[in-house]
């Protein structure tokens, strides 16, 4: 999955809200790369966005918007990949309070952490068949 592909993916995504517009481009953008598994897609998609806002190239406000559009498009097409949500999830806790955006920044770490330990876990579990 290249970057150019994920960077076109998270400009849709910065769309003002998940209305019908925004659904059918992001849907249209999937469709152009049918290479990766949509829920692939979605999830690196995700990971992207978290890890561009750990690594200060993406804002809060954008990265937010971003993950709650995405959100918003997996619940509409009823295809919620555990990543995805759970990096929503995290962005959503920020939302509530002062302390949100602390907590932001080790929430994603974990999540991203316990992501990669899983798919090592299954790499070699794959392996070891």
């Amino acid at each position: 999955m290249t970057n150019e592909i994920l960077n076109e993916l998270y400009e849709i995504c910065l769309h003002d809200r998940a209305d019908n517009q925004f659904i059918n481009r992001l849907s249209a953008a999937f469709s152009r790369h049918r290479d990766e598994e949509p829920l692939t897609l979605i999830d690196s998609l995700a990971k992207f966005i978290a890890e561009e806002f750990l690594t200060d190239q993406l804002s809060f406000d954008n990265s937010d918007r971003a993950i709650n559009n995405l959100a918003g498009y997996v619940i509409y097409t009823d295809q919620i990949p555990e990543l995805t949500w759970k990096i929503y999830l995290a962005f959503d806790d920020a939302e509530i309070d002062q302390d949100g955006s602390t907590r932001l920044r080790t929430s994603l770490r974990d999540v991203l952490d316990a992501a990669e330990y899983n798919a090592h876990e299954v790499e070699n579990h794959s392996a070891d068949s």
